[in-house]
């Protein structure tokens, strides 16, 4: 005999529909689905409508045309492995080459520093370091990479890795090499004969041709840019002033255009555009985005997409891309920064039209083709409202230990619970003034190098960790 149904039955009911309507519509906020700023509606501009007609960078520069053509090619045969760089992490972090490094903290500035200038000098001259890896030999990039000095190393090695095993976030490659699992990322390497070269700067400019004996003009006490530059000169672990070399190699900088390596990004990726097939340019993307507010990496990124060369990305973790998804959507050159003033003030002169410049820019993130597109799509913005379930459910399982989520590969991202360096800035974005890893103290001040509270989202369901 059927039994009625209780009143209570359907009451019960239409009360979980409520509370999953409630949560769905809580997700939409968080996610941002209800107000985030939509990205621009781009129609692609014109080739030539960003940057001043028969404006090289030799005719800007004045220099002469044979010696400069000379220099471009030079720095054009240089290149790193992606072996050599991730063997190059392993030797960091032996206590002898370079004792303050931390694999979580450790910048690209903290290790031309205080590793790849000492590395590269032979008696009273100096090298490119990719020089003296070759043994002088020419070896052409098949790729070059654009990134911001600021960004942790490992994080850009992790970036390259993750280009070279075509994996599109590089958080999980990270936390294998800051960990002991370093050499299943060579072994991989080398099942995959992934043996691509790729041109970065910090390896493949002569720094004794440039800063390795000063930091540059000291600005007035007090001011931000005395901040700023007195930062750039410290290690980020320790906050020790970075060691000077002494070696008596020619310094070359904007006055003597013909010998000096940090003026030639144009023509030489107009050179390797032409000689070498698929020739890609490869944007390591920071933690905090920081690569959109370089004036160099902004002027790379567009004069590549100009050329018609490829450019991929690669992002820490889809979650950060949340976090800085409005910044992006406003991105102007004319706020982009640059560790001298005259290198910012070349790469403006250099644009003919401004809006015209940020156009372009916007075209290149969220054109129909652009690096970002295929995650700003409805369909895409849905996925996020999942991610941000995801992290609500991480929060409510932290104090069991680890975050387990489930991934694809180890090279995803997490498969192993949360990663040491979201760890280490977890902490610090919380406040800690005291931060020790592996026995050794970050800098008190860390607000000088990460986001102020306001942006910290460690304790908030629509963290970006």
């Amino acid at each position: 005999k059927q039994m009625p149904v209780p009143v209570w039955f359907f009451l019960d009911v239409l009360m979980w529909d409520f509370d999953d309507l409630a949560n769905a519509i809580s997700l939409a906020v968080l996610s941002g689905l209800l107000y985030q700023d939509r990205p621009p509606e781009l129609q692609k501009p014109e080739n030539d409508c960003d940057l001043k007609d028969n404006c090289r960078s030799c005719d800007c520069c004045g220099g002469n045309e044979a010696e400069w053509q000379e220099k471009v090619h030079e720095l054009a045969s240089r290149s790193v492995g992606v072996l050599e760089l991730v063997n190059f992490v392993q030797k960091l972090k032996e206590p002898s080459l370079m004792p303050s490094f931390v694999p979580e903290m450790s910048t690209t500035n903290d290790v031309v520093r205080q590793a790849i200038i000492p590395l590269s000098r032979r008696g009273d001259t100096g090298f490119a370091l990719a020089s003296l890896w070759s043994g002088g030999a020419p070896r052409p990039p098949t790729k070059m990479v654009t990134h911001a000095w600021d960004n942790t190393f490992s994080h850009l090695v992790a970036s390259i890795v993750a280009d070279a095993m075509s994996v599109a976030t590089y958080s999980g490659i990270a936390a294998q090499l800051c960990s002991e699992r370093l050499p299943e990322v060579v072994e991989d390497l080398e099942q995959l004969h992934r043996r691509s070269q790729y041109w970065i700067c910090a390896f493949c400019i002569n720094q004794h041709s440039c800063i390795c004996s000063g930091f540059g003009a000291e600005p007035i006490f007090g001011t931000p840019q005395f901040d700023e530059w007195d930062t750039k000169r410290r290690d980020t672990v320790t906050g020790d002033v970075y060691p000077l070399c002494r070696c008596s190699h020619p310094k070359y900088f904007n006055s003597s255009p013909n010998e000096c390596e940090m003026n030639k990004f144009d023509d030489m990726i107009h050179l390797l555009h032409c000689e070498i097939p698929d020739f890609i340019l490869v944007a390591s993307v920071d933690y905090y985005f920081q690569i959109f507010m370089r004036a160099w990496c902004v002027a790379e990124l567009v004069e590549a997409e100009t050329c018609g060369i490829s450019s991929v990305m690669k992002i820490h973790s889809e979650e950060l891309l949340d976090h800085y998804y409005n910044e992006l959507s406003r991105l102007d050159v004319r706020a982009c920064k640059a560790s001298r003033a005259e290198d910012k003030a070349m790469i403006l002169y250099r644009i003919r039209n401004v809006d015209a410049f940020n156009a372009r820019l916007q075209w290149l993130i969220f054109g129909s083709q652009g690096l970002f597109k295929s995650w700003a799509d409805a369909h895409q913005r849905a996925k996020m409202v999942g991610r941000i379930a995801r992290r609500v459910q991480k929060r409510q399982a932290g104090n069991t230990g680890e975050y387990i989520v489930p991934v694809k590969s180890r090279y995803s991202g997490g498969s192993q619970g949360v990663s040491k360096i979201d760890e280490v800035l977890c902490r610090l974005r919380r406040g800690s003034s005291n931060v020790h890893t592996d026995g050794k103290k970050s800098r008190s001040s860390s607000s000088q190098w990460l986001p102020s509270s306001s942006e910290s989202s460690c304790d908030s369901s629509s963290a970006s960790l």
